[in-house]
């Protein structure tokens, strides 16, 4: 018998044993990844470069292995806040995917109006009010028509969904 050598990085070995310990709709709670990605855990006392480095330890081990179970072996993680995430299943995955795009844009087009409002206008030259002014024009646009358009087709997905019993 061959016995295959870990992949490196350490995510790509994580997913494949996701994929082989998990199905659609399970859990794969915090503890499991810190284990399999091999997180360390936090000491009862860091400096704040300490803990900068480990949440940035964190932060690339999920990522990568999030990147991982989508695209090698298209299995979407959404998360579960204080838990871990769950394996959306197929159906549900577009859905989810419309869902995270709204709330991102809706956050982005808020971030980007509170900027274009809160301006000192006395400040500007006549044509930099002229610009400020196009561009709240289209941002308001894009939060009525664009933004109506994108929830409307979210719903219609939600709503074509047929939920398989557990």
């Amino acid at each position: 018998m061959i016995e295959q050598q870990p992949r490196d990085p350490i995510w790509l070995q994580a997913a494949l044993e996701a994929v082989a310990d998990f199905r659609y709709g399970d859990l794969i709670t915090y503890g499991w990844l810190h284990e399999h990605l091999k997180i360390s855990a936090p000491a009862d006392v860091m400096t704040a470069e300490q803990f900068r480095a480990l949440s940035f330890e964190t932060l690339t081990k999920v990522d990568g292995f999030r990147d991982a179970l989508l695209t090698n072996h298209q299995r979407y993680l959404s998360n579960v806040r204080g838990v871990g995430y769950t394996i959306v299943p197929p159906p549900h995955q577009t859905t989810e995917a419309m869902t995270l795009l709204q709330r991102e844009l809706h956050k982005s087009v808020n971030k980007a109006a509170a900027a274009l409002v809160h301006i000192n206008v006395h400040a500007l030259s006549l044509a930099d009010v002229r610009d400020n002014a196009e561009a709240r024009s289209k941002l308001a646009w894009l939060r009525t028509v664009g933004m109506r358009k994108l929830t409307a087709r979210a719903s219609a997905e939600t709503r074509t969904v047929v939920l398989a019993p557990a």
